[in-house]
This record gives C-alpha cells, structure tokens and sequence, in this order.
C-alpha cells in the first residue's frame, strides 16, 4: 500500500458525510468480532461448535420445532443442518422423531439438552452483559430503535429484490469497448 492510499483510509470510511458512511461493514465485523469471542466459550464451558449451539439455540424453547422451521429461521440448508441435528442426537442431547399425521422429522431436546440449553442461556446473558458493558439505559433503547428501524429497511430492501427476481431480466450494463480493444 502506498502512502497516498494509506491516508486516504478504506473506502468504507471515505464518506463525505459521517451519516452516508456505510453501515453494513461495520455490523459485519461486530457480528464476526462477537461470534469469534463467543465460540471458544461455547465450545470451553458447553462442548459445542458454533454451528451446534446455534442449533442449540434456535431449537431450545421452540421445540418440537421441524427441520424445514430450523432451516427457515437458521438460514443454513436442510443437509447441514440434518448432519448437525445427528451429531447432536448421537451426543444425547436431542430427539428426532416424526409424528402421526404430520410431514417432516421434529426436533426435540432430551432431559441432557434441556439442561446444555439452560446453561447456552445463562452463557448468553453473560456475554451479553459484557458486550453492553458502560451503555446507559437511554444509549440501548436508541441502539435498538436503530436497529429496528434497520431491519424494517432491510426486510423492505430483501421484499424490493424479490419483486426484482420475477421480473423479466434485463441485459447488464457492460462499458463500451475502446477503439483500441474493438
């Protein structure tokens, strides 16, 4: 990197206007930065992947919950989420099973997950407790009307996509070629 570049900063940061600097980047690495300090606990003090106490907790008080819910809310494929549902069924701390009735295989805790679910809460609170460390009452309340008001805007963004999605494709915008590459 040059020393122009470098005083320039990353793109990210080269907004004129502190308001239109991009956000998405930055709750990204919040995001990475939490489940990066987060999974070693959870492994350390539960005995889970990441990926498990994900399971773990999506599942936790919404039991029996069936694969194609887990899937939905997860955002990970069926056959991902079926190898770690196994793991954690060898592993004793959950149940599939498949009702009368009833499509698909329901995922259920044991007496064993039930209590590995309790202490991922507790976990979670804890972690949680640090992570908000030195915000006053007023500070969360706006964070988390930002944060509402961000995934409202998100939700409408992703509705906006899919509408584009079924409509009929237009033909990319490709830069005209130089008379020199013609």
């Amino acid at each position: 990197m040059t020393d122009q570049e470098s005083e320039r900063g990353s793109w990210v940061d080269r907004a004129d206007q502190p308001h239109r600097r991009l956000q998405a980047p930055r709750l990204f690495k919040l995001l990475s930065l939490i489940r990066r300090s987060g999974t070693p606990g959870s492994r350390r003090e539960l005995g889970l992947s990441d990926f498990e106490w994900r399971v773990m907790s999506q599942v936790g008080d919404k039991a029996p919950m069936s694969l194609n819910e887990l899937a939905a809310v997860s955002t990970h494929d069926k056959g991902q989420l079926s190898r770690g549902v196994k793991r954690l069924v060898e592993a004793g701390l959950r149940v599939r099973e498949t009702r009368r009735g009833e499509r698909g295989v329901f995922i259920s805790p044991t007496e064993a997950g039930k209590r590995v679910f309790e202490q991922l809460v507790d976990l979670a609170f804890r972690r949680n407790d640090m992570l908000i460390k030195g915000l006053t009452p007023e500070q969360l309340k706006a964070f988390a009307d930002v944060l509402d008001k961000m995934e409202a805007n998100a939700m409408a963004m992703l509705s906006d996509e899919q509408q584009c999605r079924s409509a009929p494709e237009v033909e990319p915008t490709r830069p005209a070629k130089s008379r020199a590459q013609a």
